[in-house]
């Protein structure tokens, strides 16, 4: 006969037939979430990997770090020299950026996160570089680096912040070479016409009185005759001061007769400068809203030619070279320093010499302008549209 079993033993085998299932539940649980945490953590591997920001993994060794992993921007980012460098220590790599290494340490003991910008020399390639880097701690024992490179943009920055500051003193230049024009023309206006009116003026007066009072008019046509002179010349300096503002040459006969013109007008105040020219273009290659330009850029380089450079020649070139219309300026003359003119220091030099003006009106209107100079060689300015 079997024996019969207690109820309290039957109650205890019950008790342990739950728990063992709940055990073996608990089992299937504990390798289904193992199954997911390894999904999570490929998923997560596979998000290193292919981020778009070069990332390298440090993992603490000792009282160091060395790099323990990365991810392929980090390859592209360091012309696949990063792999040359796996199990490297920081206190190697960063051997020069002792920040760099305190950055390391102190995201690693604090248990945060790190973010800097600095000028920075690639370990791998050695490019200079400007890095936005950002430390994180991982748990239990690294730290992920990110290294996000903002060089193009503060590139950007800065001649974007150059051009704001060249644009601000053209403006202030604009306003005095406005005021020094109006100052210009009034004085010619004074000197010149001023004085010729208030002559023709007096030589009216007096025909006027010879005919009314004296009836001589020998007198009258003396007068008269002074007068018409005197209108003439007045003609003759109005037409003075037109072409000073805008050669009406230009707007009749068109660039290349104004070209010839201003380069003989030159010579004659300017005897000891020879100028020559050589223009293989036509009248109909020019288009007509950059006449004025070159007829401006001309002026201003032969002028400075003239009066800064102790020039005893100078050749002026206007023709098509690689489908773009180039004007040359150069001249055999003392020169300037290149280097020392385009320091900010030296900003009134250019402002002097007009340098900045001419290089805004070809850049105005399409083109681009480039100043070459020598000491004691001479200068070229080169402007092509």
């Amino acid at each position: 006969m079997s024996e019969k079993k207690s109820p309290a033993a039957s109650d205890t085998i019950a008790a342990l037939r739950q728990r063992i299932a709940k055990l073996e539940q608990n089992e299937i649980r504990l390798r289904q979430m193992e199954a997911m945490i390894q999904t999570e953590k490929e998923r997560l591997k596979i998000q290193y990997r292919l981020t778009n920001i070069p990332t390298i993994t440090w993992q603490k060794k000792g009282s160091d770090f060395i790099i323990a992993d990365y991810n392929i921007t980090m390859e592209d980012f360091t012309d696949g020299l990063i792999g040359n460098y796996l199990d490297k220590p920081a206190s190697v790599i960063y051997e020069n950026r002792p920040d760099l290494q305190l950055n390391l340490n102190t995201c690693f003991n604090d248990h945060g996160l790190i973010k800097r910008e600095t000028p920075y020399q690639m370990f791998t390639n050695k490019k200079q570089k400007i890095i936005v880097f950002t430390f994180i701690y991982m748990p239990p024992d690294s730290v992920i680096s990110h290294m996000e490179d903002i060089t193009e943009r503060k590139v950007a920055e800065q001649k974007l912040r150059k051009s704001e500051r060249q644009l601000r003193m053209l403006s202030a230049q604009l306003m005095t070479v406005q005021e020094r024009q109006k100052k210009h023309i009034s004085r010619e206006l004074h000197d010149s016409i001023g004085q010729y009116l208030t002559a023709i003026k007096f030589s009216m007066e007096n025909t006027l009185f010879q005919l009314n009072e004296r009836q001589d008019t020998s007198k009258a046509v003396g007068f008269l005759e002074a007068g018409v002179n005197l209108l003439r010349q007045t003609i003759d300096e109005v037409r003075r001061i037109m072409m000073d503002l805008r050669p009406s040459i230009l707007d009749d006969l068109g660039i290349l007769a104004t070209i010839s013109w201003f380069c003989r007008e030159l010579q004659v105040v300017y005897t000891g400068m020879r100028v020559e020219q050589d223009i293989s273009l036509t009248e109909e290659d020019v288009p007509e809203p950059l006449k004025i330009i070159i007829y401006r850029i001309l002026q201003e380089a032969l002028n400075n030619a003239a009066k800064h450079s102790r020039a005893s020649r100078v050749l002026v070139s206007l023709k098509k070279v690689n489908d773009k219309i180039q004007l040359t300026i150069e001249d055999n003359g003392k020169g300037f320093d290149m280097k020392k003119v385009a320091m900010d220091n030296e900003i009134s030099a250019l402002e002097g010499l007009g340098l900045m003006s001419m290089q805004e009106r070809a850049e105005l209107t399409g083109g681009s302008l480039v100043i070459e100079s020598q000491l004691k060689k001479g200068t070229a300015i080169i402007a092509s549209w």
